[in-house]
């Protein structure tokens, strides 16, 4: 089975099955044809497929007529600051976030910085299809040259948002996992903006990850294990392109990835009260939490590209899901690792509390994450088959299938980042939430098979 998955924000595949330096080089060329021949950053993670596809973007660009200002390895989230900074057309991320090293892909940036919306990546994916690429002469082909100061500009933003003072004055010491990607280095300029002791794991940019680069407990095992031996004050956990974090508590304990957007949304919303944008797969925590703030909450469909077109749309201060995932509109409208671990610290500094107390003021839910790799011309169909589970139930069909209940919810859904169906549950009792996640488990097999 030939995994490729198209969506509005680009194509990820497994490199030398589907993702291949034709493809990308034709992606490139269409995205070059949209933004019309202007300039675009490019930027990747530290996977080994990486320069390989980076040289092809660079060549498919440049033969379009756009100036390429090149950032190398660099964090999506720096990328997209970068580009609506520079003033530049869009930028290209290769990067496939979560994903594991056999993966890559191609991230597409508009001129605001942010993914594309349904209408620009429609436009892009119809460029691809036609195959109708712009191409210059000799005399008009685009140059490529490297962007000064980065960094500097973008960590310098960074701690004038946030409160940097009262961090350096708490004391904290915090151990980073980067996981060997593309935030890799970068710690350094975090922890010497925001004025913290860095204990670093995983901080070399040589991409061979030591785990799956997905923010979840099962991959936090490493930072927990040290933890108490260095007297930490907190773990983080990042993805391959630094858009994602999962926390560790002070006493070791691996918190679910879901504690991460409530864990800033109940601070922050209480100084800045105003709307609130989540997927239909997240923790019922913010939920509470934006209604203790007495804030509006909006669903969408689950991904970064859907929530930050809803955070635009809305006029909404906070987007973030379930992954890890946390955008504020103040500082920029993307999921930003960097910005996510600066608002924690600064939670931490001037509440003066650990992160164990600080997730104590959370409602507690149970939430079990299961998948199921299903033959892509059978996933939908199979989805829509686990409505007939539920037949006394309203059923919420607007991305995927997702039944509510009393005390929890499930939710059943195709990933847009790989082959498989996704099924969320979550309860007040774990033993229900799990039971339910299984029930709907078996369900899928016995029709995949």
């Amino acid at each position: 089975m030939k995994l490729l998955k198209f969506s509005i924000s680009g194509v990820r595949g497994i490199v030398g099955e589907t993702i291949t330096p034709e493809l990308v080089m034709n992606f490139a060329s269409a995205f070059g044809t949209y933004v019309g021949s202007n300039p675009v950053l490019v930027a990747r993670d530290t996977r080994i497929s990486g320069s390989m596809l980076h040289s092809a973007c660079l060549s498919a660009l440049t033969s379009t007529g756009c100036d390429v200002i090149d950032l190398g390895v660099c964090p999506t989230p720096i990328l997209q600051y970068t580009v609506k900074r520079l003033k530049a057309k869009g930028g290209i991320s290769i990067t496939a976030g979560h994903n594991d090293i056999k993966w890559n892909a191609l991230t597409f940036i508009n001129k605001e910085g942010t993914y594309l919306n349904a209408f620009q990546g429609e436009e892009v994916l119809d460029i691809y299809h036609l195959g109708k690429f712009s191409k210059v002469s000799t005399d008009n082909l685009g140059w490529i040259k490297s962007a000064d100061n980065t960094m500097d500009f973008y960590f310098k933003s960074l701690g004038e948002f946030l409160d940097v003072q009262a961090i350096k004055k708490a004391g904290l010491k915090v151990i980073i996992d980067t996981c060997n990607g593309a935030g890799a280095k970068s710690l350094d300029w975090l922890s010497r903006h925001l004025n913290f002791d860095l204990v670093p794991v995983n901080n070399e940019p040589n991409g061979f990850f030591p785990h799956d680069p997905e923010p979840r407990p099962r991959n936090a095992q490493q930072v927990a294990s040290i933890i108490k031996v260095v007297k930490a004050d907190v773990g983080f956990v990042l993805n391959s392109d630094v858009s994602r974090v999962s926390l560790v508590a002070e006493d070791g304990e691996t918190l679910s990835e879901e504690y991460t957007f409530p864990l800033i949304a109940n601070h922050y919303l209480k100084q800045n009260p105003g709307t609130v944008i989540t997927s239909r797969s997240t923790s019922k925590m913010i939920e509470d939490v934006a209604r203790q703030n007495n804030c509006p909450l909006v669903k969408t469909k689950v991904g970064q590209s859907h929530s930050i077109q809803s955070l635009i749309y809305e006029d909404a201060v906070l987007a973030g899901e379930g992954s890890g995932g946390v955008a504020i509109t103040e500082f920029q409208p993307v999921f930003d690792g960097f910005l996510t671990m600066g608002m924690i610290l600064e939670i931490m500094a001037k509440r003066k509390m650990n992160i164990s107390r600080l997730t104590e003021e959370l409602p507690r839910y149970h939430i079990v994450k299961e998948k199921t790799y299903c033959p892509s011309t059978k996933i939908h169909s199979i989805v829509n088959e686990v409505k007939k589970l539920y037949p006394d139930r309203q059923i919420d069909s607007s991305d995927g299938i997702r039944v509510d209940f009393r005390s929890g919810w499930i939710h059943v859904r195709t990933s847009a980042t790989e082959p498989m169906i996704r099924i969320i549950s979550e309860d007040t009792s774990k033993e229900k939430a799990q039971e339910r996640a299984e029930e709907v488990a078996r369900f899928i097999s016995s029709l995949i098979k």
